[in-house]
């Protein structure tokens, strides 16, 4: 078994403890610029592992195993995985913090999307990187849709966008860079 399997395995572990066991988690582990830059530095990597009710926790369950199996098939490594997932988070959440401090950040879902970002543009072998764009778009179009008819605001969809622009950016970044390695 990968190490990506046994990544899935004790994050869902770990948000599935903290969601039944930490009752105020999202007051204590959501990302909010106000909070941040006034010194409680550890939300910038605890927000993903706040979920505000049991449907948003499961939706990210899944959505997070459908990333590690692409991950698995499509060769992103590990350290990929992790380091997308991460800088994407933290990335966004200091954009954000900075233009809507007051705005409250939960959920894994910004990784998830930031991988999905980063599947899209990584070097594809099986099918033609216009069709991964496509095939990730319209996950984002659904998305977008879905919020339109719930009647909730923007947000979600912005940050799923958000991570899934970051991810792609951060692969292309270190494509780039093993493509320069290559040529000297």
């Amino acid at each position: 078994m990968k190490a990506i399997f046994y990544l899935f395995i004790v994050f869902s572990l770990v948000l599935l403890g903290i969601f039944f066991i930490v009752s105020q988690a999202v007051t204590i582990l959501g990302f909010s610029g106000e909070s941040f830059f006034g010194g409680e530095i550890w939300r910038i990597l605890s927000y993903p592992l706040a979920h505000v009710g049991i449907s948003h926790l499961l939706e990210n369950l899944v959505a997070l195993f459908i990333v590690i199996l692409l991950s698995y098939e499509l060769n992103l490594s590990m350290k990929e995985f992790t380091l997308v997932f991460l800088l994407s988070g933290i990335l966004v959440a200091i954009f954000s913090g900075i233009l809507f401090p007051y705005l409250l950040i939960v959920g894994s879902s910004l990784g998830i999307y930031s991988i999905f970002g980063a599947l899209a543009l990584k070097d594809q072998e099986i099918m033609p990187q216009y069709l991964f764009l496509g095939i990730f778009g319209i996950i984002i179009f659904l998305n977008a849709a879905y919020t339109i008819y719930t009647s909730n605001d923007y947000t979600q969809s912005a940050y799923h966008a958000a991570g899934f622009i970051s991810g792609a950016a951060l692969i292309s970044v270190r494509k780039l860079r093993r493509k320069k390695r290559i040529l000297q």
